[in-house]
């Protein structure tokens, strides 16, 4: 009776360090269409000089704010079902 648990035992971690060494088959990964359908803005130039800063601090708070109300308008037509 012994002998019987220890072959089971022996059984189940043989199985266990087969499906971890890599004994089924690999998880499968859905790659992207196309990396070109992603709409991407141009965002504005990093200043190099002190003075440059609130203009460019204007520039990316207009790009966030926009891309805010990007958002609420999709989030509208999602919920109204368009």
């Amino acid at each position: 009776m012994r002998m019987v648990a220890l072959l089971l035992a022996l059984l189940v971690v043989g199985l266990l360090v087969a499906r971890q060494m890599g004994g089924g088959a690999p998880a499968q990964v859905k790659q992207p269409e196309a990396i070109s359908d992603v709409a991407v803005p141009a965002m504005p130039a990093v200043p190099t000089k002190p003075q440059d800063l609130p203009e460019f601090e204007r520039q990316v708070e207009g790009y966030v704010s926009d891309l805010a109300a990007e958002r609420v308008k999709q989030m509208e037509q999602a919920e109204s079902g368009k």
